[in-house]
């Protein structure tokens, strides 16, 4: 995890560092937060059902499905096994 270093800070180090200006740094900041905000609502309309699995694919991937079904199913095997065991 990366430590807590202030957002000025980190922007002039990519201006820096890339060579090139705070606009287009903060345009592609801009797409890939989109892109990732897009993906977590994708994967969270699938896990309370208002996508089907065929829509998620689409977005989301195979392998991507795939490790987000894993998860799901094993949080479900650990309640299940949590309940039984009281």
């Amino acid at each position: 995890m990366m430590k807590n270093i202030a957002l000025g800070e980190q922007l002039t180090f990519i201006i820096t560092q890339r060579g090139v200006n705070e606009a287009a740094i903060l345009a592609q900041a801009v797409s890939k937060g989109i892109d990732l905000l897009y993906l977590q609502a994708m994967t969270e309309a699938y896990l309370l059902g208002t996508i089907s699995r065929e829509q998620a694919l689409k977005t989301l991937g195979t392998d991507t499905l795939e490790e987000i079904e894993y998860q799901r199913d094993a949080l479900k095997r650990d309640v299940e096994w949590g309940l039984s065991n009281d």
